[in-house]
């Protein structure tokens, strides 16, 4: 039996993709691969500092045709790793007027990359998407921050100038008014998916660019793995990564200019990256990956799952196609074991589907709010059984 460490996106701690949900979806996998067996789970909270705490899904195993009972088989531990709060908790207390004018000042600062991967040849070739991405990203933050001049509006000391730039600044501001409500109002849940979407890019921004806030999640995440090594003694490790979560993974996988500690270098052998930013960060951040340790590339099994249609996740190819990896993590040799995952055969979208933000919905669409629903992890599960990296031994 191996020990798996579930790594969340950013804005989706409390969403669809929670770690007990994440776990009861390999619990449905399990009861639709056997017969004779039925598997249910149990939650407890522990703490690995005296400060940070995680939550422990066991996955247990039972003959079908008894109940449960405490010689019920240990088959699989789900530990959460949780992050959110060291780059959430200052943002969080930002006012939406803060937030939109740090989101606007971000898509200004990308605009000449934007632009570079629209007009020449690259390895990058998701620039459409992106640019999509930034596109909106624009025009919601300038849908919000025009609502500022119609406060103005109110003051006395506008009379003082001129009608002409009255006239302006009113013909101004009733389409600044017009593309808000338009925004908010005819496409279906974009205050929430924009918001979600543009603070993880935000977010995003700020880890890479602080060393410090880096450096205290890497800690805590080899505080946890230290603390697994003493409660599951010769165990292996998992990483289970969504998003964000799986650059939180690589960033403590393969260090810069030192080693992986000796818990991590011993003990994880699997990643699973699920909608991995990959190569969104290498092409927007091209730093962030210099001078790091590749040596893990050849100590660990990896597990890509992406979606063409989605604007973030990386398919670590030179193409925007479904097949076999063409390159792995710091273009070593060692590549992923890439997987495709659709919930559309139909990859090619309209302007219907470009007005309803449908390349953001698709990296919230390797499942669905239900545990028992469609998701990616059925794929995961006999890719993990393939490979030797499930056994209930």
């Amino acid at each position: 039996m191996a020990v798996g460490i579930y790594i969340s996106g950013l804005e989706h701690a409390t969403d669809n993709e929670t770690v007990e949900k994440y776990a009861a979806r390999y619990v449905k996998e399990l009861e639709n691969a056997t017969f004779n067996f039925k598997y249910y789970t149990k939650i407890e909270k522990i703490y690995y500092t005296a400060t940070h705490s995680s939550y422990v899904i066991k996955i247990y195993e039972h003959d079908k045709n008894s109940e449960p009972s405490a010689s019920d088989k240990l088959v699989y531990k789900l530990y959460d790793f949780e992050y959110h709060k060291e780059l959430n908790q200052e943002y969080q207390t930002k006012n939406l007027f803060f937030k939109n004018s740090q989101l606007l000042f971000l898509v200004l600062k990308k605009i000449p990359k934007i632009v570079s991967n629209l007009l020449k040849k690259s390895t990058y070739k998701k620039g459409g998407k992106t640019f999509y991405m930034f596109f909106y990203f624009f025009i919601m933050s300038v849908a919000v921050l025009s609502l500022l001049p119609f406060l103005i509006l109110f003051f006395d000391t506008l009379n003082a100038i001129a009608n002409s730039d009255i006239n302006l600044m009113q013909l101004v501001l009733k389409y600044c008014i017009v593309l808000t409500v338009s925004f908010m109002l005819f496409i279906p849940e974009s205050n929430i998916i924009l918001t979600k979407i543009a603070a993880e890019f935000i977010l995003l921004d700020h880890y890479i660019y602080n060393k410090d806030q880096k450096e205290k999640i890497k800690n805590n995440l080899e505080h946890l793995i230290d603390y697994i090594v003493q409660q599951d003694v010769n165990k292996k490790i998992h990483f289970h990564t969504y998003s964000f979560g799986s650059i939180i993974a690589l960033n403590s996988l393969f260090p810069v200019q030192s080693e992986p500690s000796e818990n991590l270098l011993q003990k994880v052998n699997l990643l699973v990256t699920i909608g991995a930013p990959y190569e969104y960060i290498k092409n927007y951040y091209p730093n962030f990956y210099k001078d790091r340790n590749d040596y893990m590339t050849k100590k660990i099994q990896w597990i890509n799952v992406y979606s063409l249609a989605d604007a973030f996740a990386s398919n670590f190819r030179y193409d925007n196609k479904a097949g076999e990896a063409n390159y792995g993590i710091l273009n070593t040799e060692e590549t992923p074991i890439n997987i495709n995952y659709e919930i559309s055969q139909n990859t090619n979208h309209n302007v219907f589907d470009f007005l309803g933000l449908k390349k953001m919905y698709m990296h919230e669409s390797y499942w669905d709010d239900s545990r028992s629903g469609a998701s990616c992890t059925h794929l995961i599960y006999f890719k993990m059984r393939e490979i030797g990296q499930w056994s209930v031994a």
